[in-house]
């Protein structure tokens, strides 16, 4: 007679060791995983920080050494034209009016990047982004192309009650909360006509008049739009004085950083643009002088 092999099938205690061993793998690998993943995040935003600051030497080199204004406004111009449009009447436009802007759409436009139809309601004809940074508008109707203008890490905490992103209104919608984060730009910068929110606005600059490029910050990484504000327009030089919308949005509570001579840094959060300028040795306003604050 032909010996039958004895079939023994797994016990529980058997099965409950392997999927012990595998749990205790996962728990090993997920928090890997997810420091290589945000590793990558970051740096995706570096490098797209560093193509922006590429594009604003040639955009001084190719406008008699001009910097990019942070924002604009040519609505109270004689000729104000259509700064951001280039889609025929009737069309959607995005959100703000045509003739205000900011860096990215300029810069959008000199590198010729448009444009990109939005197709958020197939029953109007669709706005061509031309002249015209990806807003929030067609980031709503699926657009998932490259903008070296946000980050690839999401914003994380919008503040509630914004209108839309600034310049254009006082902040990011609370629903633009997970699409990819913003980065602002310096409101030193800022060309707009002066008025009571921003009376420090309204010039225009060249690199030949900022003392220090190497620590002058452009533009940082923004939950609120393409332009930071501060918590105080009239800009006193005090220890409370501060930027709102800076989104420390990395690990280690890092936010990325361009400056005017194109490197790219993370800063850690601090508490007052006196701390910033004085501790972590990063200018934001007063550029063309050679301190803000006053020395300790």
């Amino acid at each position: 007679m032909r010996h039958r092999p004895n079939l023994r099938g797994i016990t529980i205690v058997e099965m409950l060791v392997v999927i012990g061993v595998i749990a205790a793998l996962l728990a090993i690998l997920l928090p890997a995983l997810n420091v290589a993943r945000r590793n990558a995040l970051w740096a995706t935003s570096q490098a797209n920080l560093r193509e922006i600051g590429q594009l604003l030497v040639l955009y001084s080199g190719d406008n008699r050494e001009a910097i990019v204004p942070t924002a604009f406004d040519y609505s109270q111009s004689l000729a104000p034209g259509k700064a951001r449009s280039a889609s025929p009447p009737g069309t959607v436009p995005p959100i703000g009016l045509v003739s205000v802007g900011t860096w990215a759409d300029i810069l959008w436009t000199a590198a010729k990047f448009g444009p990109v139809a939005s197709n958020i309601d197939p029953g109007v004809t669709a706005w061509d982004y031309r002249f015209d940074s990806p807003d929030a508008f067609l980031y709503e109707s699926g657009f998932e192309g490259k903008n070296i203008f946000r980050s690839a890490e999401t914003m994380q905490a919008i503040p509630d009650g914004g209108s839309g992103a600034t310049p254009y209104g006082t902040g990011a919608l609370i629903t633009e909360k997970g699409e990819p984060g913003y980065f602002g730009g310096n409101p030193f910068f800022d060309a707009r006509p002066p008025t009571g929110s921003h009376p420090y606005s309204g010039t225009y600059w060249v690199t030949g008049q900022i003392k220090r490029p190497e620590v002058s910050m452009y533009c940082m990484d923004s939950s609120v739009g393409e332009l930071l504000t501060v918590n105080d327009p009239t800009l006193p030089t005090t220890s409370a004085l501060n930027l709102t919308g800076v989104e420390w949005r990395y690990s280690g509570g890092q936010a990325l950083s361009l400056f005017l001579d194109g490197h790219v840094a993370g800063v850690a959060e601090w508490d007052s643009l006196q701390e910033l300028e004085i501790d972590y040795g990063v200018r934001v306003f007063a550029l063309d002088q050679n301190r803000f604050f006053p020395a300790p």
